[in-house]
């Protein structure tokens, strides 16, 4: 986390030790699918599908797994964000990116089993999903389906140092008339 005295920003930043393992299991799968490929494969009950399978599916798999980690690592940004300015969710390719404080109606807590999410409902949900990509308003979508806010952020996916309480302290600080009660749903 990153508080400074002048802005008193909160920030989340992305679990680096988590992308180092992942690059790690990349580059095991693309050692195995390299072996599968040049090795002769004497145990194999059906060598030319371990060959396909493991081989020629692993091969992209692996580069493509090793490739995205190493540029999250090289181009590590705040996962989550909660300053003058608003609310910005880098948290996955889902998240919906960075979100004014004049476009957010409410923030609050919302309990779910064993998680604590931080939500925010836009002021107007239509202009807020034309800023989307197709997947974002699918998810947004769902959300509401399902009972919930649009906006649902889980620190849980970034880091275990801070929660979704410490996030709406953040968010208390900045515009304490935006955050209402916490929720729990009815199973």
């Amino acid at each position: 986390m990153s508080q400074t005295a002048a802005t008193q920003r909160f920030s989340v930043t992305n679990n680096v030790v988590l992308l180092i393992i992942y690059t790690f299991m990349g580059a095991c799968l693309l050692v195995a699918s390299i072996l599968a490929l040049t090795q002769p494969l004497p145990y194999a009950e059906n060598p030319l599908l371990m060959k396909v399978t493991m081989g020629w599916l692993g091969f992209p798999l692996a580069v493509a797994l090793i490739a995205l980690n190493v540029r999250k690592i090289l181009t590590r940004r705040d996962a989550i964000v909660v300053d003058e300015r608003g609310i910005t969710d880098h948290t996955g390719g889902m998240a919906p990116g960075f979100i004014s404080w004049d476009d957010l109606e409410e923030v609050f807590l919302l309990k779910l089993k064993d998680d604590t999410y931080l939500c925010a409902v836009p002021r107007d949900y239509n202009a807020w999903c034309t800023q989307l990509s197709t997947r974002q308003r699918r998810l947004a979508q769902a959300n509401v389906d399902a009972g919930f806010a649009p906006i649902r952020i889980q620190f849980k996916k970034v880091t275990d140092t801070y929660t979704a309480q410490d996030g709406l302290c953040a968010v208390r600080r900045f515009h304490p008339e935006k955050v209402t009660r916490v929720r729990k749903p009815k199973y």
